[in-house]
């Protein structure tokens, strides 16, 4: 089996409703990958494409720990995430206030 059907199988017996950084991860390829097969895949098959709609992104997550009062530091440890980038997301969030 070549990587492109591994992908397909294991997107399939997750009933297509795992996401494709998990779907990387358990076929041991790189997230761009795995996104241009499940994309290939749903548009061919008429799937539903796996999105993070429903999922709170890091920034927002950035965006209400700075609100709760945390300082940029901390949240960047916390979340695991790259100081400049925090402190780029509360920069603009300070300013859309």
């Amino acid at each position: 089996m070549n990587k492109s059907q591994n992908i397909r199988n294991i997107f399939k017996e997750n009933d297509y409703k795992i996401g494709i950084s998990e779907v990387a991860e358990k076929a041991e390829v790189r997230y761009q990958f795995a996104y241009q097969v499940i994309k290939r895949y749903c548009n061919k098959n008429d799937v539903e494409f796996p999105t993070n709609q429903n999922k709170e992104s890091k920034a927002d997550k950035i965006r209400k720990l700075y609100d709760e009062g945390k300082a940029i530091g901390d949240i960047a440890k916390e979340l695991n995430t790259n100081y400049t980038y925090c402190w780029a997301v509360v920069d603009k969030h300070r300013k859309n206030k």
